[in-house]
């Protein structure tokens, strides 16, 4: 994984014996070995509940999303019915340390679930671990099934399953079912109609809220997502994803002072690149040219091989007269990808700016012959915004850079 403290210089400050005992953790979905295919959602309700329980000191577990990033680049359909060498791949997949998979049988009343621990770092495979109860103790088997989980990791795991347990309030199973269901839809209408009902079954139901923000998002309704995404902020102000989303709602609809405010407070807390690179455009579209400056530098400190980082600050400069520094940039950029249509365009007006002709008309001849788009640009005189937007969150690696600094403030308290 890229170093993630490089521009901030805290990777000199870790005690890497902290970071050596961080295990990476993938829950996968739970095998319905019921029959009853309406009980599906059973088996994703797993993951999600153990996600937020087995959230303890040294263990980084991994989310939904990038269970679906693994399982979609090994060409694996999305599903819990896989041999365990096809899941030990997944795991493999996500640099995970430990796996965790199970089953579940329900015959209409009793549900009776078993989980096993997978050492990929030893190659050793757990005794089952099981519980047993009404469906509607749902979640309190999986906290005691995460109790377990923990005490199994680490002996001497200090909490009583009873004090445990006692940590994490039940939601109706309703509103749980709906959620999870939603999550399994592909179709997006209903998909905002299991995630409402989640929602109208429990209000404030976080996870509910965030999936309506990010699929009003998606689907550029960005007012909407918008509303949906403030909501939770409300509810939960922790949640670093929701306020990248909103902040590029902000971007997308022009409003750059909201959007340089989520993004300032964003990278308080996660101070990623592509936090950083947003940030800097917004800052840049209002002709905030130092601070933007700063920000694309920080930017490009986190992540040195970002190109898109690189091409957004020599358009900044080149839009703030600097097209010298706009240069250096463009021609870093060009010796990495030759194939950058935009990027021999931006050189090409940089160069002509400079009075440096020849130079300007070979950058030129190359860009007409990668995008045909330019000359029309040329013709009119009107060039549409070249930014370079992140939208999207490497939740990966905001994981691990969480655990990073929590292991850090741990290490010197």
């Amino acid at each position: 994984m890229k170093k993630l403290f490089s521009c901030f210089g805290l990777a000199l400050l870790l005690d890497l014996q902290l970071l050596g005992v961080m295990r990476t953790v993938t829950v996968l979905p739970f095998a319905n070995q019921s029959g009853n295919r309406s009980v599906r959602w059973i088996g994703e309700s797993f993951p999600e509940l153990l996600e937020d329980r087995l959230k303890w000191p040294g263990l980084n577990i991994l989310g939904r999303e990038e269970r679906l990033v693994a399982f979609e680049r090994m060409g694996i359909p999305y599903s819990s019915g896989l041999s365990k060498a096809s899941l030990i791949k997944i795991g493999q997949e996500l640099d995970s340390t430990m796996l965790i998979w199970g089953d579940f049988t329900f015959d209409g009343s009793r549900l009776k679930v078993s989980a096993s621990l997978v050492d990929l770092s030893k190659n050793t495979l757990s005794a089952d671990l099981q519980e047993e109860g009404e469906l509607i103790d749902l979640q309190a088997m999986c906290s005691r099934l995460a109790w377990q989980i923990l005490k199994s990791l680490d002996s001497s795991f200090a909490l009583s399953r009873e004090a445990f347990v006692s940590r994490f309030s039940v939601i109706p199973n309703i509103a749980l079912e709906n959620y999870v269901r939603g999550l399994l839809e592909s179709d997006r209408s209903k998909q905002l109609h299991f995630f409402r009902q989640a929602d109208r079954a429990y209000p404030n139901f976080d996870k509910a809220i965030f999936q309506l923000g990010k699929i009003y998002h998606q689907e550029k309704d960005y007012p909407t997502s918008s509303l949906w995404l403030q909501r939770l902020i409300r509810v939960n102000k922790d949640s670093s994803e929701a306020r990248f989303l909103l902040g590029l709602n902000h971007l997308f609809l022009k409003n750059y002072e909201k959007a340089t405010l989520e993004f300032q407070e964003l990278a308080r807390v996660v101070p990623l690149s592509e936090v950083y690179s947003n940030l800097a455009v917004a800052l840049s579209l209002q002709g905030m040219t130092a601070e933007a400056t700063s920000a694309f530098q920080k930017a490009l400190e986190g992540d040195p091989s970002g190109t898109d980082y690189l091409f957004n600050r020599a358009y900044h400069y080149w839009k703030a007269g600097n097209f010298a520094g706009a240069v250096r940039d463009l021609s870093e950029l060009l010796n990495r990808d030759t194939e950058d249509s935009e990027a021999h365009y931006l050189l090409y007006k940089c160069l002509q700016a400079l009075g440096k002709t020849s130079e300007a008309n070979a950058s030129w001849s190359v860009a007409k012959q990668l995008d045909s788009r330019f000359e029309l640009w040329e013709t009119r005189r009107q060039i549409p915004d070249l930014f370079r937007i992140q939208s999207n969150f490497d939740e990966t690696r905001l994981h691990r850079l969480q655990f990073e600094i929590q292991a850090l403030q741990d290490g010197k308290s």
